[in-house]
């Protein structure tokens, strides 16, 4: 899915225009999916926008949505490691110690056990990369 709707766009604000269309895909998926109460701020874009010759419905900018992440950058790969080598035999058993070494809910098991699936699956592309090199 694009991030910024296929509209033709003035070359004159090129950076300030492609700067407002990024933070109003910020802002209205912040409404969306935050509920946050900023819909004074998406009026003024929008004005912005027409301003600076943006041609298109700014309504048409689809929302941007930021997971947050829950481990510093190879933090998960580090714990999948520590966890199998204590003997976990299966991404279940490894994703269900670091819930609870983390103090997590059960529920975070089953998502846990897709990043742990993910995190491996890259791990073992990027040595296969480096080893045909």
């Amino acid at each position: 899915m694009p991030r910024v709707a296929p509209i033709v766009r003035s070359t004159r604000y090129e950076h300030a225009i492609n700067t407002l269309v990024a933070k109003r895909a910020e802002i209205s998926g912040a409404i969306r999916f935050k509920g946050a109460n900023l819909a004074h701020q998406l009026e003024h874009i929008d004005a912005v926008l027409q301003i600076l010759g943006y041609k298109g419905d700014p309504s048409q900018i689809v929302p941007l949505r930021r997971t947050p992440s829950r481990f510093r950058k190879g933090e998960l790969y580090r714990l999948i490691l520590k966890h199998e080598a204590d003997g976990s035999a299966s991404n279940r058993e490894t994703a269900t110690r670091i819930a609870q070494a983390k103090g997590w809910d059960a529920a975070l098991v089953k998502p846990l056990m897709n990043n742990i699936k993910t995190a491996k699956g890259w791990r073992r592309r990027g040595t296969a990369c480096k080893s045909l090199a």
